[in-house]
């Protein structure tokens, strides 16, 4: 969050001459691509800021930090009784090259980039946890619509893929993947 600032400020001097930025407050929700996921946490809330900045040539740069997380209970084994609490979050942080076209106070971008995820799943009722952090793809559609003066609303849908090595039982040995589809809305400000 840190670097988000001080690309703020570095940037917000030369916002008023060839670079146009914007910031956004986005909130949205997350669904795994992986059906086990789906079926143990369902659709998560998610929550983040993004920051834009554009040239004149209509490219751009992405920068933001992002946290989804919820709560379910582990697929248990058949016969197994027992039901085990979870949490999950993930904070993911990208950086997306963008291209966007404009017409009016409306604008479309397409992005892809790299983010760097850490995530975290916790077993409420036994000591047992797991965690990572990936550096992996993410792509980005989204639509602005200039509301007034410098105020934007943006819906956005993002892909992330985010495989992270391990195998799990649940999965039959399979690869453990938290990629998925996020889609949010927020409002932001124009520099």
């Amino acid at each position: 969050m840190v670097w988000l600032l001080g690309l703020f400020c570095l940037v917000e001097p030369a916002a008023s001459s060839a670079v146009e930025a914007r910031l956004f407050l986005v909130s949205g929700l997350f669904n795994f691509r992986q059906a086990e996921f789906r079926e143990i946490y369902g659709t998560m809330p998610l929550f983040g800021l993004a920051f834009d900045l554009y040239t004149k040539n209509n490219l751009g740069l992405e920068a933001g930090a992002w946290r989804c997380s919820g709560r379910g209970e582990a697929i248990t084994v058949e016969g197994e009784p027992a039901v085990y609490p979870l949490r999950f979050y993930r904070w993911t942080f990208p950086l997306l090259l963008k291209y966007r076209l404009k017409a009016g106070p409306f604008q479309a971008s397409a992005g892809a980039g790299l983010a760097f995820s850490v995530y975290d799943e916790s077993w409420a009722m036994v000591d047992l946890s797991y965690r990572g952090q990936k550096v992996h793809f993410r792509g980005e559609l989204a639509a602005d619509i200039r509301l007034g003066g410098k105020i934007y609303l943006r819906t956005a849908l993002t892909w992330d893929s985010i495989p992270t090595g391990v195998r799990s039982l649940l999965l039959a040995g399979g690869r453990v993947r938290l990629d998925g589809l996020s889609l949010g809305a927020g409002l932001g400000y124009g520099f």
